[in-house]
């Protein structure tokens, strides 16, 4: 089973005017104001060996629109993300190891590393918005890389904004190469495009690659196919797994990508294993934040011609 608790300032329930009693003169220190958050705890389960994916319906339905902005989560020694989705197929609270058929109607709301440092925050009062009457549900995912299985447990807390406070709302776009084959004993490059198919603002932006990865880099091209500007390009670290480079712009002066721009994505590994490397053990993924946002997007990226 999972267990959530649930912290709501009284602005959550029913709005400012509310929740005060008497006036400032009346009461010189008034208490603190509790950030509304909304915490999930699941009991301890079995991880095998290898790339571990759990997922755990909760058994929170929520009962108004929540405005989210930020994740924290806590996982056990191999623990690689905690990640909260919703969906509006309904299923009793329970957790399994997950099956991709199941998250394809799931929309992402926040994630965070196993580590306990924050997650994705969204800053200028941006929000990611969870709908009112779905479900809650989260994906733990581990890499075992020992011999045997162990037992663990996950922890992972939204933080939300209070009625009013958000500006306006985002969803993720993402730019994904789950093509590629990784021979062992190897250094391998996979350099994929893909065509934005509308005018995208963001706000936030970082390459996604496993402990193998060497370089990531993330580039737009011009329509000769020469470089107009390089968006992102990280010497890689076995730490960026879970803690990668981020950059954020800001609301004001977003990074702007306009229908029909043609990103570059490169990834390159080095596969000192005795096993060929593929999805999800690694991975090559551009991740972004839009806003207005109207809906997850992935651009599948293809081999370069």
């Amino acid at each position: 089973m999972l267990r959530s608790n649930r912290v709501v300032s009284s602005i959550l329930l029913a709005g400012a005017g509310l929740l005060v009693g008497c006036s400032s003169a009346e009461s010189p220190n008034p208490p603190p104001s509790v950030e509304p958050t909304l915490t999930f705890e699941t009991e301890e389960y079995e991880v095998g060996t290898g790339d571990v994916f759990e997922c755990f319906y909760t058994d929170t339905i929520t009962e108004e629109e929540l405005d989210v902005y930020e994740a924290i989560g806590k996982q056990g020694p191999g623990g690689h993300h905690v990640m909260v989705f919703y969906t509006s197929d309904i299923h009793d609270p329970e957790h399994h190891p997950c099956v991709d058929s199941e998250m394809v109607n799931w929309n992402m709301v926040a994630g965070a590393a196993g580590s306990g440092d924050d997650g994705l925050k969204l800053r200028d009062n941006l929000s990611n918005r969870v709908p009112k009457g779905v479900q809650l549900v989260l994906q733990a995912h581990y890499i075992n890389t020992t011999a045997a299985p162990y037992k663990t447990r996950d922890a992972v807390t939204l933080k939300l904004r209070k009625p009013g406070e958000t500006v306006d709302y985002v969803n993720y776009f993402a730019v994904f190469d789950g093509g590629f084959t990784i021979p062992p004993q190897t250094t391998h490059v996979s350099r994929t495009r893909c065509t934005i198919e509308e005018d995208l603002q963001l706000v936030l932006s970082l390459g996604h690659m496993h402990e193998r990865g060497r370089r990531y880099r993330l580039e737009q091209l011009r329509a000769d196919g020469t470089v107009e500007r390089v968006l992102r390009d990280d010497t890689w670290s076995p730490e960026y797994t879970s803690h990668p480079p981020i950059d954020h712009y800001p609301i004001v002066a977003p990074l702007e990508l306009a229908k029909g721009t043609v990103l570059r994505q490169t990834c390159e590994w080095d596969n000192d294993g005795a096993a060929a490397l593929q999805f999800p053990t690694e991975m090559c993924v551009g991740f972004f934040y839009y806003f207005p946002g109207t809906g997850d997007k992935v651009c599948a990226a293809l081999p370069e011609p």
